[in-house]
């Protein structure tokens, strides 16, 4: 839909550039300088070569409306002039150009915006811990928001994506093993 409507705005523009050379053409003005207009529209809206296109298609149309109203020769001329021609194409190109890097800056504009919107939800779900917390001096269970009485793994898996394993440090496994077998640490100095 987007561009049947930039096609029919360039048509537009086509045909009003048309009809200002019919029935403008007589007076004084290089009305011819509007096709330069006409191009960076095509370009811009359609590319380079559309823009190039639109160039080669309006130098016949200028000098055929020039010649039927017999316009000045100076302007008939300017018209066809190489560097009328390089003018247009030089438009062309620079249009065309700021389309590709408007369309790259907009391509960039959406990415950093989802690129946003998926750090902003993953922060949504990030619970930061703080606050003072009831902790059992004794078997150390924590108190949550409820006031039930937790142990301080089951709170922090509740409270976060934390998984345990349970196992026993260096210090711990050597006290659980002298609880078992007290002969141990004698075998162990002999």
């Amino acid at each position: 839909m987007k561009m049947l409507l930039k096609a029919l705005v360039l048509v537009a523009a086509f045909a009003g550039y048309a009809l200002a050379l019919r029935y403008v053409v007589p007076s004084s003005e290089p009305w011819f300088l509007l096709g330069i207009g006409i191009v960076a529209l095509a370009a811009a809206a359609f590319g380079i070569p559309a823009g190039v296109a639109t160039a080669v298609l309006l130098l016949p149309l200028t000098t055929l409306v020039y010649e039927q109203f017999a316009v000045s020769t100076s302007y008939a001329g300017m018209a066809e002039s190489p560097a009328y021609i390089v003018a247009e194409l030089s438009v062309a190109v620079v249009a065309g150009l700021m389309r590709t890097r408007l369309r790259r800056l907009a391509e960039r504009s959406n990415l950093l915006a989802a690129t946003s919107e998926h750090l902003q939800n993953s922060l949504s779900q990030v619970q930061e811990l703080g606050g003072v917390h009831n902790l059992c001096s004794s078997c150390k269970s924590i108190q949550d928001d409820d006031g039930q009485w937790l142990t301080v793994d089951a709170y922090l898996k509740l409270k976060t994506k934390m998984e345990f394993s349970h196992c026993l440090c260096p210090a711990c496994a050597g006290h659980f093993r002298r609880s078992i077998d007290p002969d141990e640490e004698q075998d162990r100095a002999v």
